[in-house]
């Protein structure tokens, strides 16, 4: 095998071909998630986006990597108000999708139902 001079950490390595459990069970319940072309259109139009660097696209991007901590704390800026769907042109439904991450990392409360 060729030396590069570093070593392959396999706890920071992401497989693309693998996504994560969470991924799994959030397309079970939201199968458009999976139609995602990562266009930026939810993220330009997110209320949160400008102040937080948030925005569905990286939701997508953290659970189906398996980035938890992440995902989780981005969640938190979410405000429910749906206009990622509204532009989305893949008409993924982005707020069940959010609701589903948020019910799977128990980060469901009443007030957004």
């Amino acid at each position: 095998m060729t030396e590069f001079g570093y070593n392959i950490h396999e706890d920071l390595m992401i497989d693309h071909d693998r996504p994560s459990p969470a991924f799994e069970a959030v397309l079970e319940k939201v199968p458009s998630i999976s139609w995602c072309i990562a266009c930026g259109s939810c993220t330009g139009t997110c209320i949160c986006s400008d102040q937080t660097g948030s925005g569905f696209r990286k939701l997508v991007h953290f659970l189906r990597n398996g980035m938890y901590d992440k995902l989780k704390k981005t969640l938190a800026y979410c405000q429910f108000c749906g206009k990622c769907s509204l532009v989305c042109p893949r008409g993924i439904n982005t707020r069940k999708a959010i609701l589903e991450m948020k019910k799977y990392f128990n980060l469901y409360s009443n007030d957004i139902a």
